[in-house]
């Protein structure tokens, strides 16, 4: 079994059978599905290793690379076929890469799935930013949502700033305005300072991700959009300066960015383009 750090076994199959991959961010109580509520509708045949990201603050800079190179080494260890790569979001950054560099040491390419494609600059950061704010209004005062959002939108405003600058910069004022909100909320200091370290572990997942080029991998992918004109394919199709991106295929749902994963429809079509295995696979 991998090790956990690095990759979170959804659901096991057994040692003989293929693996799917989802690049994803879950944490607890966010809005959006994850892969782990589409799974029981795929009747699964193959095993689903998750990602998880380093615990790690966006300052640090750390290169997208040490992300790709631990969970490859963890894949590689374990002597399996990886039949397809799955992506949610920004992880759909991670999961063009991890095809590519599958590609080169599998005798069949895994098939690539991904829902919402986004490639990772300021605005996304940003955008990812507001929804972290949203998930908190409850325990957050409106002075407070303000400040950040203000911030947010002063940062992003800046001219030539890079994700990781824009970041970093934001995570310093989060982190003693989120500490304090959770610490009213009653949890006590250590849980409060993990739920403050992983909103920096998400942005510092963005910001590796602002360094990787997918669009190799995103090139014979199959994407799932949704009807969020904010999100995915539909954002970056009305974004002056994206370049056009190149995808094999698509499937168009009417339903929003955050319910792609637990949608029925999604799931069967999911299904169908994971049982269509290439020639070879496992």
């Amino acid at each position: 079994m991998p090790n956990p750090a690095v990759w979170n076994v959804v659901f096991d199959a057994g040692s003989d059978a293929g693996i799917v991959l989802a690049a994803d961010f879950p944490v607890t109580g966010r809005n959006e599905g994850g892969f782990a509520e589409l799974l029981p509708h795929l009747n699964p045949d193959f095993s689903l290793w998750q990602t998880v990201a380093p615990v790690r603050a966006p300052e640090t800079g750390a290169p997208p690379e040490e992300y790709l190179a631990a969970w490859l080494s963890e894949i590689e260890a374990s002597g399996r076929v990886v039949r397809a790569v799955m992506g949610y979001c920004a992880g759909s950054v991670f999961a063009g890469a991890l095809a590519e560099k599958l590609a080169e040491r599998q005798a069949v390419a895994p098939a690539v799935i991904v829902f919402d494609p986004e490639l990772v600059d300021v605005p996304t950061a940003h955008l990812q930013f507001g929804r972290v704010v949203g998930n908190m209004t409850a325990i957050l005062t409106e002075a407070e949502i303000a400040e950040l959002a203000g911030t947010a939108e002063l940062l992003a405003a800046k001219p030539g700033i890079e994700p990781t600058e824009f970041a970093a910069e934001l995570y310093a004022v989060f982190t003693p305005i989120g500490r304090g909100a959770l610490l009213r909320a009653g949890l006590a200091e250590d849980y409060a300072d993990e739920l403050v370290a992983m909103v920096g572990s998400f942005m510092a997942y963005l910001c590796a991700a602002s360094g990787l080029d997918p669009r190799p991998g995103w090139a014979r992918a199959t994407v799932v959009t949704s009807g969020s004109e904010r999100s995915g394919l539909n954002r970056m199709r009305t974004t002056p300066g994206v370049a056009p991106i190149v995808i094999a295929d698509e499937h168009r749902f009417e339903v929003e960015h955050r319910d792609l994963l637990r949608t029925p429809a999604v799931a069967e079509t999911v299904a169908g383009l994971l049982a269509a295995r290439p020639e070879g696979g496992a």
